[in-house]
């Protein structure tokens, strides 16, 4: 279920990488088979300290030799043996060690400093120096060749020759690249991906996802820690086809330290049995079984409970229910948000997380780095969601917020300040309090932002819920108690709740009014995402005011989050 190498040491890879190759397709080309050798990760790590100290031009050539040792010992591996998979292993090996020398003459900060040593060193003749250099020295040995009073340059320092070793070093790949070591690594992976369309780039990077992919695919199930692993590559699009957009979010949270319930995941085109549940750690009782598609959780769209999901479910039931996650891309409801929103059919991964109930259940949307909103409930968080209840509020804008919720020593509207600014994205947060501990369930990136408008509104005529889209509209009232009543086009929809079930009554309406829920609830996220006005939680006084005066007219103020009956 893992790859050999761990997520922690990985990071520390990565960010060696990026802080020494500044090409990011090479860094890329190291960090994938890092994935297949740790070995190589060492290696590359302990180059890259060598060379970062203040070492000679010899001790430089001497390391680059030793890279060049190990691209050639691959090399000719790869081509003594006859079986595909270890001529693949091999030949993509060598060419990783041939890119890192590739990046150390001539993209890394290594290079650039000595580049940059010699500008400030010669800030009028640097350009001089170094033709002279380019014209003289390139193709030459230099420990054989003597200086240069010829060309009036003479090399005396262990700047200039380093400069030397890496101009000469960029030759010597290319000749190496363009002899037999090219074609025999194209055509290796021409082989393995069958295709002979493709540049030599784009098939160097179909050829590492695909190895990736194909590896993974045959582990059936993943641990949080592999799949945090792929969220640290540069593949993103690939790896949320794979994994899922709810499971990749989930593992962003994790490669940030931040706590998240036991999870795995069964990636996209996997089909398991009871025997592979085995593979998991079973010791918890019960589970939640969560929807993880490709276009789920996403930046334009967040597919909010279109698919099916499930809370508390015992061990006997898991693949029960992950088959049934797995069927719900066909509802009704998905087929219509997709038309709607112009979009292709969805493929389903699925998350295993570890359940139990919680104190405490909420959400997060992130309107800036500092500012959002906060809404909670007690237990579970199905009913703020689901819209079924009318939630605690806190705004967050910059401000000392009042009746905030505390866990330990801290208020979790500031913490998911701190979390949105280790992601780096303004969030939309599912967390709960579980033994007085902050445990996050999901992050997305913020679809639609929440409009507030913190004015003192007079209401004396009309009804006060919250504002959770912006907008005004007015227009005949539509009442339904259940979704399967009929909704007439063009109207606003008023109704106690909505869920994933009423999605072609919100597509069909001007503008939406429940009893029940807050900022954050079902409701609140499809209509901020369908563009229409939206206010929630203005309790049952409503109905009762248009059963029994028969209103069929009502303004809604989603910027004010106001309800204005018009009596007939």
């Amino acid at each position: 279920m893992k790859l050999l190498i761990g997520l922690r040491k990985f990071q520390e890879y990565k960010k060696i990488l990026e802080n020494t190759i500044t090409n990011k397709a090479f860094r890329s080309r190291m960090m994938f088979e890092a994935l297949e050798d740790e070995t190589f990760a060492d290696h590359i790590m302990d180059f890259i300290r060598r060379l970062s100290k203040n070492i000679s031009f010899e001790e430089l050539d001497t390391i680059l030799w030793k890279v060049r040792k190990l691209t050639i010992r691959f090399f000719e591996k790869s081509k003594c043996v006859d079986d595909f998979s270890k001529k693949l292993k091999n030949g993509l090996k060598s060419l990783a060690y041939f890119y890192f020398l590739e990046s150390i003459d001539e993209h890394s900060i290594i290079s650039d400093h000595i580049i940059e040593e010699i500008k400030n060193k010669y800030p009028n003749d640097y350009l001089d120096i170094v033709a002279k250099i380019d014209k003289f020295y390139l193709s030459v040995d230099i420990k054989k060749r003597g200086f240069s009073r010829e060309n009036n340059l003479v090399i005396q320092e262990d700047l200039l020759y380093k400069y030397i070793v890496l101009k000469q070093w960029q030759e010597k790949q290319h000749y190496f690249f363009e002899k037999e070591y090219g074609k025999y690594l194209e055509e290796l992976q021409v082989q393995y991906c069958g295709n002979r369309s493709l540049d030599s780039f784009q098939l160097e990077q179909v050829t590492l996802r695909k190895r990736l992919f194909d590896r993974l695919s045959k582990e059936r199930i993943l641990d949080i820690d592999t799949c945090s692993i792929l969220s640290e590559l540069y593949i993103k699009k690939f790896v949320v086809k794979f994994i899922g957009g709810k499971m990749y979010g989930l593992s962003i949270l994790n490669s940030n330290g931040i706590k998240i319930p036991y999870s795995v995941v069964i990636p996209i085109g996997v089909s398991i049995t009871e025997e592979d549940l085995q593979k998991i750690d079973l010791t918890y009782g019960y589970y939640s079984i969560r929807s993880s598609a490709d276009i789920e959780d996403g930046e334009k769209n967040s597919f909010a409970g279109m698919f099916d999901s499930y809370l508390n479910v015992p061990t006997r039931e898991i693949l029960k229910m992950v088959n049934k996650v797995k069927q719900s891309i066909y509802n009704t409801r998905v087929n219509d948000y997709m038309r709607v929103n112009g979009l292709e059919q969805p493929h389903m991964a699925v998350v295993i997380q570890a359940f139990k109930e919680p104190e405490y259940a909420g959400v997060w949307i992130g309107n800036s780095d500092t500012s959002g909103v906060l809404e909670w409930v007690r237990g579970n968080g199905e009913k703020l969601v689901s819209g079924s209840s009318t939630p605690y509020t806190e705004i967050w804008n910059g401000k000392e917020c009042s009746n905030f919720l505390e866990c330990g020593n801290f208020k979790v509207g500031q913490k998911m300040i701190e979390y949105q600014k280790k992601i780096g994205s303004n969030a939309d947060f599912e967390w709960m309090i579980l033994d007085d501990e902050l445990v996050m369930l999901q992050f997305r990136p913020v679809t639609k932002k929440i409009m507030i408008d913190e004015r003192n509104i007079d209401c004396c005529d009309g009804y006060l819920g919250i504002p959770a889209a912006p907008g005004i509209v007015e227009g005949e009232v539509n009442f339904l108690e259940s979704p399967e009543e009929r909704m007439e086009p063009g109207k606003i929809l008023l109704a106690r709740m909505t869920d994933p079930k009423w999605i072609p009554h919100l597509m069909n309406s001007k503008g939406v009014v429940t009893v029940y829920g807050g900022f954050l609830c079902h409701t609140a996220i499809i209509a901020r995402e369908l563009g229409i006005p939206c206010v929630t939680g203005v309790g049952e006084d409503i109905i009762d005011e248009i059963k029994k005066n028969k209103t069929k007219k009502i303004e809604i103020n989603g910027n004010q989050g106001k309800v204005t009956c018009y009596k007939t």
